[in-house]
């Protein structure tokens, strides 16, 4: 346990390096390029930004809700 999970609390959510694309016809488009956060038990975490900055593909790529041609890059590592 780091120092920091002591002063914290227990980590609920662990995202590393997300990255979420979408396989186009013609190329492929990134939607959210490597966040990586965490969230620990009874901390409030907002995610904030303009309209298109990625804030619902970060969700539902948390959530495991993207759906082809969207996919979540392997090197990707999201822990509960």
């Amino acid at each position: 346990m780091t120092e920091k999970t002591r002063k914290m609390g227990e980590t609920i959510l662990e995202v590393r390096d997300l990255t979420t694309r979408f396989a186009m016809p013609d190329r492929t488009l990134t939607a959210v390029d490597g966040i990586s956060f965490d969230l620990y038990k009874n901390e409030i975490l907002a995610i904030v930004g303009e309209s298109g900055s990625g804030k619902s593909v970060t969700n539902y790529s948390i959530m495991n809700l993207i759906d082809p041609p969207g996919f979540i890059d392997k090197s990707s590592e999201i822990r509960y």
